[in-house]
């Protein structure tokens, strides 16, 4: 009933799923574009979506995380993944593993199928992050911040916080706007 802020491809089924301001998550059938499930759960914004086969994962400016099994649609984990509200969700290749960003400036790697928190992935000052993708061998992590820049950071779960790579214009000035990664 409101702002949709995300949408989401199934990747082996033609299923939809829609991120709103109205604090819901919706799945649409692409064929028909009926509207099949809708998750509620949030308290605030669903701001970012994604899909892995049968499960959705949604972020929130309620701060979780919350993952939704399709075929349910319940929800079955919420992960108070951040201290700001929370800009991006992405599955990983596999499906094993979720990477979540906030404005809070962090970056948070998740096990899928124990919802336990892995590892934070931070910039210096800690730039608010609007977007964070899986790189399609799931090595890497682009992200995207308030600070103009977009840094890729390689996912290990041990070792040290080390950006890979930094891509920055300096022609170009982005304090408010999301940059997609």
């Amino acid at each position: 009933s409101r702002g949709i802020n995300e949408i989401s491809w199934n990747p082996v089924s033609p299923l939809l799923a829609t991120a709103s301001d109205d604090k819901t998550v919706r799945l649409w059938d692409a064929v028909t574009a009926d509207a099949l499930v809708e998750l509620k759960g949030h308290d605030n914004f669903v701001f970012c979506v994604d899909q892995h086969i049968n499960t959705i994962v949604t972020g929130s400016f309620d701060e979780t995380v919350k993952l939704w099994d399709i075929r349910t649609g319940e929800c079955v984990s919420t992960l108070p993944a951040h201290s700001d509200p929370v800009t991006s969700v992405h599955w990983n290749r596999d499906g094993t593993t979720i990477c979540s960003a906030s404005h809070d400036g962090l970056i948070r790697l998740w096990d899928t199928a124990t919802s336990e928190y892995l590892k934070t992935i931070y910039a210096a000052g800690n730039p608010p992050v609007s977007s964070c993708r899986f790189s399609p061998n799931s090595k890497y992590i682009l992200a995207g911040t308030l600070d103009s820049t977009l840094r890729l950071w390689p996912v290990t779960v041990s070792g040290k916080n080390c950006c890979a790579k930094t891509y920055k214009d300096e022609h170009f000035v982005n304090t408010k706007y999301s940059i997609v990664a």
